[in-house]
């Protein structure tokens, strides 16, 4: 019988696997085994089993098995080769994410000894270490050494000295310590809606999509949902767009099941304890796995379901080699495990939105908030009517709010949005940004050594002079839109010296356990302002908060980025459900743009309308989902040229593409001008790829980013 092995070798040349011969039956599919290379021994893992061909080569041996047990579940195998063909990776690149050890031997079941009294007379014993140990071992069963040795203070010198007389019988096993099976549920209480939302998902064999406004009780169908698959024999992975949001939901759902059988994985985890988690989940000591977009692929062989909370979010694209997304994969891993996939949010991303208007997933809605709670009310404030002096950005309505919320002693979120750290040149007037007629998306405002500012596209790397007269209407009232201050927590300060403020944001926020401490101190009441970034505004469910705002919606709206508009709706619509969960909210969105589409139909809860109106855009301009988009990405020295080189290659060879085909090249928005990146979007635009010369580039297939 010949295998396919990939081994641990970092040779380029031979990181798709190689061909071993060995025994019938002796390995499988996944099976960690150690195989000659170069004159050396090294690891691999079996990723399949050829039937034995007449060679005209050589072909060697494995040389061992080293577990009679597969080092990851069949429907790992598979995701991992559908990985490798989608994300244009090799296999070994794929297999990091699987495989959380540099060396695989390492995630094999720790062995643990254990000693027992061998029944021989013990009365002949002299010596009081060997004395203590034998008195201690009297009337009990196996004993783990650690314990032994804990327990009487013997040295290992002792114990082999007790195993040549005899006296000792010495076992080995990897058996765990924790329980086998799961202990009782506790399984939430669900209103007619949601229980009737719930029967629905288990009767489909598609992937689902839950369709709930903020607040509408989500998690509690997630939980009936998990708790049904456990007590069917199954185990359950919950993703959440970031490793923070971990601590905010793990107490929900340690009410739910035993704690010990739930296991946190996300990438700020030590080795040591990533390592630990994988075999826990491995040996079936997990029925819950929770954490970031890696949790995904935890190796749970009785895998029954996965949700991905906030499905939305652009963190569940890796932007590293392989370049996954949780969401596609999660739909390949469940289709391999035959397991149920649930996709929950309040704002649905496009392309989960156009699969299920078009039948691809099961689409279900919780329309109400939970316990009847209303929406909050939204009070948009028009920012070019404001006279700011030195309290920019706050306006004096927002200033009103928060001084109302600390004399009722209630709380307030204000959110920063930071992430926009480009400008974009914006008409007062028309309220409409200078675009590019390139790509139609905003010009980024630049500002060179002369002083003088310039229009860059950093799609297409058009560059024009910075008008004076707005294109659209033709009015001088053009005003560069720029990223949030860092005066905000002294401007409140300032403003409400007697205010207990939080910030939440990268600075604060550099341990999962920080987020769980603020959030405490929020639910506790001791502090009265929640001040962050993209982190306040995911998933929080603050009772005490009736004031939530975001200081400047135009800073998403201004990003050269055709997803601008509907990341900053998600991010509105998200802010929103953060306020009045337990009693009467409001909202304040400050805006130079009351009427973007965004902003007014955020502001009057109406998602389904805009993810109608924003799919019907991007069918007539031709960007994801409506078309495939491919990113190829290169730096360093001749970056440029290489960039130029593919997309001029890319050009020629498009001419025979049947379907239009768009290709540019430009240096990226934050790579500095020394990262490129050639953009192919249109019909069937990976196809392009297998004829264009790819050497020292980074191929993104599906890319969140392409400025």
């Amino acid at each position: 019988m010949e295998c396919t092995v990939l081994t641990a070798s970092k040779s380029s040349g031979i990181s798709n696997g190689l061909t071993y011969e060995a025994p019938e039956g002796s390995v499988g599919i996944g099976s960690p085994v150690l195989v000659p290379l170069r004159k050396k021994m090294t690891e691999g893992i079996v990723l399949a089993l050829n039937e034995k061909r007449e060679n005209t080569f050589d072909v060697k041996a494995i040389k061992q098995a080293l577990s009679a047990n597969p080092l990851l579940p069949s429907f790992h195998i598979q995701t991992l080769r559908w990985m490798a063909e989608k994300y244009m990776c090799t296999l070994r690149q794929a297999i990091a994410i699987f495989l959380p050890s540099l060396s695989w031997k390492d995630l094999l079941p720790k062995e643990q000894k254990t000693y027992r009294l061998s029944g021989k007379k013990i009365e002949g014993i002299k010596g009081k270490k060997q004395r203590t140990v034998c008195d201690y071992l009297l009337g009990k069963d196996a004993v783990e050494a650690s314990a032994l040795r804990e327990e009487t203070g013997c040295s290992l010198a002792t114990l082999r000295s007790l195993l040549e007389k005899g006296v000792l019988t010495e076992e080995t096993s990897t058996k765990s310590s924790l329980p086998s099976s799961p202990a009782n549920i506790t399984w939430p209480t669900l209103t007619d809606v949601q229980q009737s939302v719930a029967s629905s998902i288990a009767k489909e064999d598609r992937p689902s999509l839950l369709f709930g406004i903020t607040s509408s009780g989500k998690t509690e169908v997630y939980a009936q949902m998990i708790a049904e698959a456990v007590t069917s024999g199954k185990s359950a992975i919950l993703l959440v767009p970031e490793i923070l949001l971990t601590e905010h939901c793990i107490h929900r759902f340690q009410a739910l099941l035993s704690p010990e059988r739930i296991q946190v994985v996300h990438s700020r985890l030590t080795p040591s304890a990533r390592k630990a988690a994988w075999r826990a989940c491995r040996a079936g000591e997990v029925d819950l796995v929770i954490g970031s977009r890696s949790a995904l692929f935890s190796p749970l062989e009785n895998l029954g379901l996965v949700v991905i909370d906030e499905e939305h979010e652009w963190t569940y694209k890796n932007e590293q080699t392989p370049r996954y997304h949780a969401r596609e994969t999660a739909e390949a891993l469940c289709r391999f495990a035959g397991a149920k996939l649930l996709l929950g949010t309040a704002t649905p991303s496009l392309e989960s939105w156009q699969r299920a208007k078009g039948g691809v997933y099961h689409l279900v809605r919780l329309p109400d908030r939970y316990k009847g709670h209303a929406l909050p009310a939204v009070r948009v404030v028009d920012l070019a009517d404001v006279t700011f002096g030195k309290s920019y950005p706050f306006s004096p309505p927002l200033f009103e709010a928060i001084e109302q919320r600390l004399k009722m002693g209630e709380q307030s979120i204000l959110f920063l949005n930071r992430r926009g750290l480009a400008s974009a040149l914006l008409c007062l007037e028309c309220r409409r940004r200078v675009v590019s007629p390139d790509s139609q998306l905003p010009f980024t405002v630049h500002r060179g050594i002369d002083g003088r500012s310039r229009l860059i596209d950093h799609t297409t790397n058009l560059t024009v002079e910075a008008p004076k007269y707005c294109p659209h209407c033709g009015s001088a009232s053009l005003r560069e839109v720029g990223a949030g201050t860092v005066r905000i927590e002294d401007i409140l300060l300032e403003r409400f010296p007697q205010a207990r403020i939080l910030r939440a944001d990268k600075d604060t926020l550099t341990h999962p356990e920080h987020m769980r401490l603020l959030l405490q101190k929020m639910r506790q009441g001791q502090a009265d302002i929640l001040l962050g970034t993209q982190s306040v505004v995911k998933g929080l469910d603050l009772p005490h908060v009736t004031l939530a705002a975001v200081l400047i919606a135009d800073i998403g709206l201004s990003l050269p980025h055709f997803r601008a508009g509907e990341r900053i709706f998600q991010l509105l619509t998200q802010l929103t459900g953060r306020s009045g969960r337990a009693q009467p909210g409001e909202v304040i969105i400050q805006t130079f743009r009351p009427q973007a589409p965004e902003v007014r139909l955020a502001a009057e809860h109406k998602t389904e309308e805009y993810l109608d109106t924003e799919l019907k855009l991007r069918v007539h301009a031709g960007y994801p989902p409506a078309t495939e988009m491919v990113r190829l990405l290169t730096r360093g020295t001749g970056a440029a040229h290489r960039a130029q080189a593919v997309a001029t290659d890319a050009r020629e060879r498009a001419r025979t593409h049947t379907g239009e085909l768009h290709i540019s090249c430009a240096p990226t928005l934050f790579g500095g001008g020394k990262v490129w990146h050639v953009l192919l979007r249109g019909n069937d635009s990976r196809s392009l790829l297998a004829h264009l010369s790819l050497e020292d580039m980074i191929v993104d297939i599906d890319p969140v980013e392409c400025v």
